[in-house]
């Protein structure tokens, strides 16, 4: 099992919230249009539940389209695909698209795998801070 880590969220307020989460994965929120969903570490059965909880988050908030930064990830499984796949889905049903702004080599491996670069917008840049 995997310690415990503090998540830092900027929210759009400017406001910081702080929340416990597995150590495998950093998820951190930039506030923008759209908004960044910052990845970093490992994206597997045990962390993805809380990459989905961020995007539906903001989902929540009204926010139609996303975008996510997953230049830092170290590994990337079929669960983490499944979260970028639904969230894209959501997205288009609103009108909004989904689009990875960074993407690791090891990331990128995977999703050109599986052909993801053919169907979602992956724009190459280095990740954020």
């Amino acid at each position: 099992m995997a310690a415990a880590l503090v998540e830092i969220v900027m929210q759009g307020n400017g406001e910081v919230v702080a929340r416990e989460g597995p150590a495998d994965l950093t998820v951190t929120i930039v506030d923008g249009t759209p908004p960044v969903v910052v990845l970093a570490g490992e994206v597997d059965l045990a962390t993805a539940p809380q990459f989905e909880k961020a995007l539906i988050s903001l989902l929540i908030q009204g926010r139609d389209s996303l975008a996510v930064d997953l230049g830092r990830v170290t590994y990337l499984d079929s669960t983490g695909i499944n979260v970028l796949m639904k969230a894209m889905k959501l997205c288009n049903e609103r009108g909004g698209k989904l689009a990875v702004v960074a993407a690791s080599e090891r990331a990128m491996r995977v999703m050109r795998l599986l052909n993801l670069d053919r169907v979602m917008p992956i724009r190459q840049r280095d990740p954020m801070p």
